[in-house]
């Protein structure tokens, strides 16, 4: 009998931090059983896609059919701003609770909290903008995990998307926290398709018809390569003279294709343009023109 009474006593006495103790771990199971959840379905989406391309590198979904290629970003996007809206929601229903347990008012203090709403919603503006911002972009597919994206002076790759605040890194390895109602214009080149673009500046006493064709030629040889032939997906064009200055003559040849694959490609076109202007003797200009005022 006096166990019984000790141990009701026990219980009445510690009722309440048992209870708070008990609303944190069932917090915490449940957020960690949710997100493990969401991953999982990140995780089996992307590995659908990943099969029906026949391959397992990431880096190799720039190469599949664009729609493909966006079904992986748009559902890590996803899963990330998932991940956000579980923690907060949970947090704020276990707070709730939580105040329950210590007898607070709810009603009172929820009007309260209009009142105080009220009064701090001037000062929190940046706060909803940044919140409604990030809501749009995600919503609009504006930006994904994955993506290769600029954002005024700052261009990189996105690593994770949140409510609130948008997290960019930089290719010298710089990660960029960008609040989402700060960003007024956003450039993706992940979206779509990519154009390769070639200044090519010669002595303009060159044969310019004999430049065009050499540089048609490369373009051609670049698309035959294995490690860049699913990259393009577009004819190569010779856009005419752009410009020229003195004994300086610049053409540009143009190449579309696939969203990211335009670096690459470039690369491989200066390489083939090098090898075969050497081959048919044209001759590069040698110096830069040079412009009343301009800083060395």
């Amino acid at each position: 009998m006096e166990i019984l009474e000790a141990l009701q006593s026990f219980i009445t006495t510690y009722k309440v931090p048992f209870n708070i103790a008990l609303i944190i771990l069932l917090s915490i199971v449940l957020r960690w059983l949710l997100q493990h959840t969401l991953r999982r379905v990140v995780s089996r989406v992307v590995k659908g896609v990943k099969r029906s391309q026949a391959t397992d590198l990431t880096e190799e979904l720039s190469l599949a059919p664009k729609l493909s290629a966006r079904a992986v970003q748009r559902t890590r996007t996803l899963g990330a701003v998932g991940k956000h809206i579980i923690t907060w929601t949970i947090g704020v229903i276990s707070i709730i609770l939580i105040l329950g347990q210590l007898g607070v008012d709810l009603a009172a203090l929820l009007t309260s909290a209009g009142i105080v709403a009220a009064a701090l919603a001037f000062g929190a503006q940046n706060l909803i903008k940044d919140l409604l911002n990030g809501i749009f972009m995600v919503s609009e597919d504006q930006l994904g995990v994955g993506d290769w994206i600029t954002i005024g002076e700052i261009s990189g790759t996105v690593e994770d998307v949140g409510i609130r605040v948008t997290q960019v890194r930089a290719v010298d390895g710089t990660l960029w926290f960008i609040r989402n109602g700060e960003v007024l214009t956003l450039g993706n080149s992940s979206q779509g398709w990519g154009r390769a673009i070639i200044n090519i500046t010669v002595d303009a006493h060159n044969d310019l018809d004999l430049v065009e064709n050499v540089a048609l030629e490369a373009a051609r040889e670049v698309m035959k390569m294995p490690e860049h032939a699913r990259k393009i997906i577009g004819e190569p064009e010779v856009w005419g003279v752009e410009s020229m200055f003195g004994d300086r003559a610049t053409l540009r040849l143009a190449m579309r294709t696939r969203p990211e694959a335009q670096w690459a490609v470039q690369r491989a076109l200066r390489l083939e343009l090098v090898r075969l202007f050497d081959k048919h003797g044209i001759t590069l200009a040698s110096e830069l023109p040079t412009f009343p005022g301009a800083t060395p």
